[in-house]
């Protein structure tokens, strides 16, 4: 790690730490630990089955888009991939070192690095406005159930949703505005930048990929759901699917914000304020939220296999790199 990313490790650690002691404050002990003395194991291989088939489901969403620029590689080897990045962008700063770690092993293989990367981008950048879309469906929803929901996170909501959509139909335009041209010509790297601008920028030309990728993220926003369902269950804290229904979206898109080593913290707090709605006492919710950023650790455990077992070398001298301008 270089220093700005130590110093960015740091302070995110500091936040979850942070946030933890904090909300540690309102956890029961006795509670906590009859919680713990109580999980339903069948109920666990349950929720990390689930879990897995979210991995696979991420896998095949951004084979869509490397098909879309003419990239060769199987869906196995997304599989193992994508459990490389889920293990390494658990160790990392934020889950950007995990994409950077995908974008890595697939140029590797020969892919095209700037389209690899211009994936990775649009794969994040879709992701977050799938989820944002989903959020504020259920948000109006959750203020009929909770009208003393704060408003400024409906806000934070329709401000993302809403620059997300123009840049959306920028891309699908095929332009970058000059404004942007003229910021991208001030930073270093300009040229490697200015390519990967123009590879993102050509997925406009795709349009029928990036729907499919769209309707496949918007989909895959009901699997928490179900996930932290049987999460609940497995804590012998059973939850009722309209709850959930109307918390994960807006947890799941909030806890995006990468301001925490890997959600810890944000999570428990965001489930310790919204389930209050819901008559879920506050150990109850830290012990979901807790649970889920540990289960999401074990989930990218298979990644340190698949790093250890892989190939020293990349493709042989006389290989040819795939992908290209698309």
């Amino acid at each position: 790690m270089n220093r700005s990313t130590l110093k960015s490790y740091f302070w995110k650690l500091l936040v979850s730490l942070g946030l933890i002691i904090f909300l540690l404050r309102f956890v029961n002990g006795q509670e906590l630990w009859e919680i713990t003395r109580r999980i339903r194991w069948p109920f666990a291989a349950v929720y990390f089955a689930l879990n897995f088939l979210d991995r696979l489901i991420m896998a095949y969403k951004w084979k869509i888009l490397l098909d879309a620029k003419g990239i060769p590689c199987s869906f196995g080897r997304l599989i193992v991939i994508y459990f490389q990045g889920t293990f390494w962008g658990n160790l990392f700063p934020s889950t950007l070192g995990g994409d950077a770690v995908r974008a890595y092993e697939l140029t590797r293989d020969g892919a095209w690095a700037t389209d690899v990367i211009s994936s990775v981008i649009m794969e994040r950048f879709i992701g977050f406005l799938s989820s944002a879309v989903m959020a504020l469906m259920v948000a109006p929803f959750f203020f009929f159930f909770a009208p003393s929901f704060p408003p400024l996170l409906l806000g934070l909501l329709i401000a993302f949703l809403a620059t997300g959509i123009v840049l959306l139909l920028l891309v699908i335009r095929g332009s970058v505005p000059p404004s942007l041209q003229r910021l991208l010509s001030r930073l270093p790297w300009t040229a490697k930048i200015g390519d990967i601008a123009a590879s993102f920028v050509r997925y406009g030309r795709h349009t029928r990929e990036l729907t499919r990728f769209f309707l496949w993220s918007f989909g895959e926003q009901i699997l928490p759901v179900f996930t932290f369902y049987f999460l609940a269950l497995t804590l012998d804290r059973p939850l009722p699917l309209s709850a959930l229904i109307l918390i994960i979206p807006m947890a799941q898109f909030f806890a995006r914000i990468p301001v925490s080593l890997s959600g810890f913290g944000v999570q428990e707090g965001l489930f310790v304020a919204l389930f209050s709605f819901f008559g879920l006492s506050s150990t109850q919710a830290f012990a979901l939220g807790f649970a889920s950023n540990l289960g999401n650790l074990l989930v990218g455990l298979p990644g340190a296999f698949f790093y250890l077992r892989r190939k020293p070398v990349g493709p042989s001298p006389g290989s040819k790199k795939t992908g290209g301008p698309s």
